[in-house]
């Protein structure tokens, strides 16, 4: 063991934090959600692929998958059952901090808590991220079901900063001139007032101007943020959490301020018509191109922006202007264009978004194969509805983009996505294990195994090195991650590339997890070639003092380069060994031609006291002593091996509790 450790220190590369996640639309395969209502806003459930036609780009695409999702369905689930990526109800909490006062961010995050108490559900997947004119957006976390994560970016959105490598002012008016009458003055001191009226007004223009850039530079980075999203699958729910700004800078005065009117067509009658602003009056063109290239960014990439108004009670009056237009349809320029809602009142969230949420219970996923053309190509999509009776209405995205061509913030959101979503990655051929251990702790200790393809790995690598990104959560039945392992291996070709070719790289890591239902989840990433592996082991971790048992398939002699990841159970001894002598656990049984012995650690009972049934039928070879579980060793012999798994089923002597598990047979 120590040479093992040896090697491994040897091999193991220093830790930089990179990034996340994307779906790659350019392996062909494109899914688009798709719901159905009927003329009373209910969903339309029962259709079938042939109730559908669907055009790309004008081409009508032949339907080649066929997925649909009750949510209202009684099937017991939990935040970590699987589900389609592109069904997943998915909200972003958006904090507008360049909009919003100190008692109204206040408000803001008990908005914030409320919704995600009574609006999401389990599977549901939230983030959180800020947005200010001056800084543009930032992610404070990835779209998860940690809602310990969400809880904590909540609490402290002006300066939350996750550890994890894959997360997951307020000037609304300009300037005023103080108006003074002057219509009694005589001689120079009237000229000189004149002249300061009107110094103030052009001065109250520029400020003006100043004021139009900060909106549209907030407009703009809301677009930023829809494209990047398009790295998301699945329709996308911004929450923006903020009291607004004057409308006036975008689409022009509101009808109610006669006064600023009647004197700028007394301007224009007197031949000044320089003092008048006419952006402030109409509206500035730019500001709503602005806002008109948002909107569609929001429909390309399928996202919606519905609004909170935090500002409370509105008061129309305030001490140094008297009567004031106070309003929130700066909220409602920016939410209607994307087909999302204003909520005035925070108490109404709940029974407005579940209205909402209601005509969405039902998703239907079409799935068709689009040949690729040029990476961040924006392909239109048009679904019609084929022999639905009523007048029933169909909603989908509006489009599709290819996959390629990321930035660093999709990319990152890519791989946050493949873990939370549990999206399938075959660029990397990548196989997993993880058991639970008793220890002396109240925490048992979880090894957790990697096998990666070696080829994969080095494939399109630079010069004689190769950087691999390991990333490993744990998620309970509640979405929240326990615990993780996140390493960077500088991998020296010259030194390890003949083996790693030959074989391929086995980590090694160690967690630490209390008693519950977990899904370990483990992604790889070669970072030369962003090429990708994804595998995810469901795992009991039972009580220290409950019988539970872990099948490890056992290996005769390691070829592999070996990786000794970090250990979370750190006091906890290494825990695969028989009567004292150590092995190399593998994390599937091989066809290889050489019988494969598989150990069954079993805790919590003798082994004298418990029968077992195989399949197909293995030969036991006897029983040894652990580290803090007994063990049987079986031995399936390679005539029987041309199966897909080898199952096991145990039962205590006198009990009618069987315990199943299989153990992946492959080539």
């Amino acid at each position: 063991m120590k040479r093992l450790l040896a090697v491994i220190a040897a091999l193991a590369g220093g830790v930089t934090l990179l990034a996340q996640m994307k779906e790659t639309v350019n392996v062909n395969l494109v899914e688009v959600p798709v719901t159905v209502v009927d003329s009373s806003g209910n969903p339309v459930r029962g259709l079938t692929a042939a109730n559908f036609e669907l055009t790309d780009n004008g081409t009508r695409r032949e339907i080649t998958a066929f997925d649909k999702i009750d949510f209202a369905s009684s099937d017991t689930i939990t935040a970590i059952s699987p589900l389609n990526p592109n069904a997943r109800r998915q909200f972003m909490l958006l904090f507008d901090l360049g909009y919003a006062s100190p008692n109204a961010l206040t408000r803001a995050q008990e908005a914030a808590r409320k919704f995600v108490t009574d609006t999401v559900l389990p599977r549901d997947l939230v983030a959180v991220g800020t947005i200010e004119p001056d800084r543009g957006f930032r992610l404070l976390t990835a779209f998860t079901t940690d809602r310990a994560l969400i809880a904590s970016a909540i609490g402290d959105p002006r300066s939350f900063k996750g550890s994890d490598p894959l997360q997951i002012a307020n000037q609304t008016e300009a300037f005023k001139p103080v108006q003074e009458s002057t219509g009694s003055g005589n001689g120079n001191a009237a000229i000189a007032a004149e002249e300061q009226i009107e110094t103030a007004g052009r001065m109250q223009h520029m400020n003006e101007a100043a004021v139009r850039q900060r909106i549209d530079r907030e407009v703009d980075s809301l677009g930023a943020l829809a494209k990047m999203l398009r790295a998301v699958p699945g329709r996308k729910q911004i929450v923006l959490l903020s009291e607004g700004f004057d409308p006036k800078y975008l689409q022009g005065r509101d009808a109610r301020a006669a006064q600023e009117t009647a004197k700028e067509n007394d301007q224009v009658l007197h031949g000044e018509s320089y003092n008048v602003d006419m952006d402030a009056r109409f509206g500035n063109a730019t500001s709503q191109s602005t806002l008109d290239h948002m909107a569609q960014y929001f429909k390309q990439s399928d996202v919606v922006l519905n609004s909170i108004d935090i500002q409370g009670l509105r008061v129309q009056n305030n001490i140094q202007s008297g009567a004031t237009i106070n309003s929130n349809a700066g909220l409602f320029l920016l939410s209607r264009p994307t087909g999302g809602e204003v909520f005035e009142n925070v108490n109404d969230v709940k029974t407005n978004f579940q209205r909402m949420l209601h005509q969405q219970e039902v998703v239907y996923v079409l799935g068709f194969q689009a040949p690729t053309q040029k990476p961040g190509t924006f392909h239109n999509l048009r679904v019609k509805l084929v022999n639905v009776p009523g007048s029933a209405k169909v909603f989908s995205r509006a489009g599709y983009y290819e996959g390629g061509g990321e930035t660093a913030m999709e990319r990152t959101l890519s791989n946050a996505e493949i873990i939370v979503n549990d999206i399938p990655q075959s660029d990397v051929h990548l196989t997993a294990l993880s058991a639970a251990f008793p220890t002396s702790d109240k925490n048992l200790q979880v090894p957790v195994i990697l096998e990666l393809n070696g080829n994969d790995l080095v494939k399109d690598a630079k010069g004689n090195a190769a950087k691999v990104e390991i990333y490993v959560y744990a998620f309970d039945s509640d979405g929240i991650v326990r615990d993780r392992l996140y390493q960077v291996l500088n991998l020296d070709l010259r030194k390890v590339g003949e083996k790693l070719r030959a074989s391929g790289l086995k980590y090694y890591g160690t967690m630490s997890l209390p008693p519950g239902t977990y899904a370990i989840k483990s992604l790889v990433r070669s970072v030369d070639s962003d090429r990708r592996g994804f595998a995810r082991t469901d795992i009991v971790v039972s009580r220290p003092e409950a019988v539970a048992f872990s099948a490890v398939p056992m290996e005769e002699q390691a070829k592999w380069v070996l990786v000794k990841g970090d250990s979370h159970a750190s006091s906890a001894a290494y825990p695969f060994v028989l009567n004292g002598q150590q092995f190399f656990p593998t994390t599937v049984a091989r066809k290889n031609g050489e019988p494969q012995k598989v150990a069954l650690y079993v805790s919590g009972a003798k082994t004298e006291d418990l029968t077992w049934e195989t399949n197909p039928k293995t030969t036991f070879l006897g029983r040894a002593d652990g580290a803090g579980a007994a063990a049987v060793v079986l031995q399936l012999d390679p005539k029987d091996a041309n199966v897909a798994s080898l199952d096991i089923t145990v039962k205590k002597k006198g009990t009618n509790d069987a315990r199943k598990m299989s153990v992946p047979i492959t080539q």
